[in-house]
């Protein structure tokens, strides 16, 4: 039970800081990446790619969320 608990909360963690990087990405148009800022206007393609991307890790956190909610015995 413990080991599930620790999931849970490693899970809403990681989609709380994804969700709120993503909120400030999309509110100012510049995203951090490896090697400096990514800007909306100046490179619109890895901008967009940042987006998407913390879209799906937003989608697979829902994903592993509900996984543990329903059959956490697989685990």
């Amino acid at each position: 039970m413990l080991r599930t608990q620790l999931l849970l909360l490693m899970d809403v963690a990681l989609a709380a800081f994804v969700g709120a990087d993503l909120w400030r990405t999309l509110r100012t148009g510049r995203a951090r990446g490896r090697f400096g800022t990514i800007r909306r206007e100046t490179r619109p393609e890895k901008y967009w790619r940042y987006v998407y991307a913390s879209y799906a890790v937003l989608a697979i956190c829902a994903g592993v969320f509900l996984w543990i909610l329903v059959a956490p015995q697989s685990l």
